[in-house]
C-alpha cells in the first residue's frame, strides 16, 4: 500500500485490483483513512466468492471498495474496460497467467500515456525474464522498476518464498486480448499437462 502511495496510484486515482487475495485493497483503504487522502475508487475483481464478499464489508465509509465476483479466465465487463488510472496484481507465477492477468489490466486502463500497473511476480530464469519483456513489450507496457525480494512469504517454497514488484507504465499502444482462456494458468496445472 505505501509503495502504492508513493508512486501515486492512490490519492484521486482508480485504482483496480485483478484478484486479492492479500487484501492489498484493504491495505490501501486503510493507508488512505490513515493519511486522510482519498482515491477515486478501489475496484476488486476476484474468482473467490467468500474473498468478494468480505471484501466488500471490509471497506470504510470513507473509502469502499466495490467488488466483482470474476473469473479473470473470462473478460472483463464493458463497464470496466479504459476507466482506471491504475491496476495492481499478483498473477499466477506462470507466462501464462502474466500474460492474461495483464491483458485485463491494460484493458482496464484509460487511454493514453501514463495509467500505471503494479505487478508482484516471482523471479524466474533468464528466458523466462526474456519471455516477460516480451509479454510487456506486446501489450504495451514500459518497465520502470523491478525491487527483487519485495514480497516474502512465510512458509512459501516456491521461488524461494519471495517475489519482485514490477511498475510499469502505459504507452497506450499495446494490444490486449479479450479473449476467454481456456488452458493452464498455474505452476501445477503445467506440470500436470506435461506429465498427461
Amino acid at each position: 500500500a505505501v509503495y502504492l502511495f508513493e508512486n501515486d496510484a492512490i490519492e484521486g486515482r482508480s485504482l483496480l485490483f485483478l484478484g486479492d487475495d492479500d487484501l492489498t485493497s484493504v491495505a490501501v483503504g486503510l493507508l488512505a483513512d490513515h493519511l486522510r487522502i482519498r482515491p477515486r475508487n478501489l475496484t476488486v475483481l476476484d474468482a473467490d466468492e467468500r474473498l468478494v464478499s468480505f471484501l466488500r464489508d471490509s471497506g470504510t465509509k470513507a473509502c469502499p471498495i466495490e467488488t466483482h465476483h470474476h473469473d479473470l479466465r473470462r473478460p472483463i465487463a464493458d463497464s470496466l474496460v479504459g476507466v482506471y488510472d491504475a491496476f495492481f496484481t499478483d498473477p499466477p507465477y506462470t507466462i501464462e497467467g502474466l500474460k492474461l492477468f495483464l491483458s485485463r489490466g491494460t484493458q482496464a486502463l484509460r487511454p493514453g500515456v501514463g495509467p500505471l500497473g503494479f505487478v508482484s511476480f516471482g523471479r524466474k530464469s533468464p528466458q523466462d525474464t526474456v519471455a516477460i519483456g516480451s509479454v510487456l513489450a506486446e501489450l504495451g507496457l514500459g518497465c520502470v522498476e523491478m525491487v527483487p525480494e519485495f514480497n516474502r512469504y512465510e512458509g512459501a517454497q516456491m521461488l524461494a518464498g519471495s517475489s519482485q514488484m514490477i511498475r510499469v507504465v502505459s504507452s497506450g499502444e499495446g494490444t490486449a486480448s479479450d479473449d476467454s482462456y481456456e488452458g493452464p494458468l498455474y505452476t501445477r496445472d503445467k506440470r500436470k499437462q506435461s506429465r498427461g
